[in-house]
């Protein structure tokens, strides 16, 4: 075979190698210019804060209106009760001109002087969930602060988003309120469209309505995993530092350990356990997993559960969204990823 011929052949081998990996269906990256979405963000907070005190009665009143059962929700998080509550209108005046939320709320707007971003974020990811969910209500958005109460409130078609919950981890607020600094460390702007996706899927595909049977450890794990999965699906750019909250080096740990710690749960019998104390060490928010290094993040069987979700998927391309989400069989997703680390 001749210089050139044996280039040709080359260049041949090599153009069919990216025409086979481009073909090769991405699950994560969809078509959603056709889905048709106007999202709007609308800020309650600054409704609230930006009213003259000498106008705030009246504006109670135009909010109870105008919000409706948004407004209702909101007020029994931060602890005001019912609007249609003849005491309501004095404790909300009372709130909305208390210098310690106004101190608040000019935090929050240095901030966030605007929610364009998060707006723009959060349209992306509904149009991709009704891509995949055409027949689900898409929620009202609203932006607010809840003194620290909540960062993310769902309520039927209602997503609310606590704002002084994403100030940054340098905060000078959240020391004081107990918040550590492996928390704190998620608590900014770049969070809050993950974070939104995956409070409204827990409230869409709550467990405790799901049908598991018993509480196990893989159930438990499994399911958190369909949480994430669902938001990598909704925010396919998400970093995977964010979606998981993890740090580059916890992310290093799980992907250099993650033989070890499929080895630990199986050798250890840990799966089935129904050990409600060991499933909260294992799945609950910490610092790291005190079952493994301090180098491990806390939730680390649940980046694992992730791996056993996607290679699920990607063994059976032909399951949908919905079909996912309603799976309680846990057993038979993990038989059908043939999760097998080494």
């Amino acid at each position: 075979m001749t210089h050139i011929a044996k280039l040709i052949t080359v260049a041949v081998v090599v153009l069919l190698t990216v025409f086979s990996v481009s073909c090769r269906r991405d699950p994560y990256r969809v078509n959603v210019s056709g889905v048709e979405l106007n999202l709007v963000v609308r800020d309650l907070g600054s409704e609230i804060f930006g009213t003259p005190p000498n106008e705030m009665a009246a504006k109670a009143d135009s909010l109870r209106v105008e919000y409706g059962k948004a407004l209702e929700t909101y007020s029994t998080v931060i602890g005001l009760g019912d609007p249609s509550d003849e005491r309501w209108k004095s404790a909300f005046v009372q709130f909305a001109t208390d210098m310690r939320n106004l101190d608040l709320w000019d935090t929050v707007k240095k901030v966030w002087p605007d929610t364009e971003q998060l707006e723009k974020e959060l349209e992306n990811a509904f149009k991709h969930y009704r891509y995949y969910f055409p027949d689900r209500v898409i929620p009202q958005v609203i932006t607010c602060i809840s003194v620290f109460n909540n960062s993310i409130i769902v309520d039927d078609s209602l997503l609310m988003v606590s704002l002084d919950r994403y100030l940054g981890p340098d905060c000078v607020y959240y020391p004081s309120i107990g918040i550590y600094n492996y928390q704190a460390r998620k608590m900014t702007p770049d969070y809050t469209a993950s974070d939104c996706m995956y409070a409204w899927a827990a409230t869409e595909w709550d467990y405790n309505d799901a049908g598991y049977g018993p509480k196990t450890l893989l159930n438990t794990m499994l399911h958190e995993a369909k949480l994430v999965y669902f938001t990598r699906r909704m925010i396919p750019e998400v970093a995977d530092t964010v979606l998981f909250g993890f740090t580059g080096k916890q992310m290093e740990f799980c992907e250099t350990s993650e033989g070890m710690i499929w080895e630990y749960l199986v050798s250890k019998d840990l799966l089935f356990s129904t050990d409600v104390f060991l499933i909260r060490k294992f799945t609950g928010e910490a610092p790291f997993t005190s079952y493994f290094t301090e180098d491990s993040p806390g939730r680390a069987v649940v980046w694992t559960g992730f791996r056993i979700i996607e290679r699920y998927m990607n063994n059976n391309p032909d399951v949908t969204m919905e079909e996912l989400m309603a799976m309680t069989d846990c057993q038979t997703i993990l038989a059908g990823s043939k999760y097998n680390p080494k």
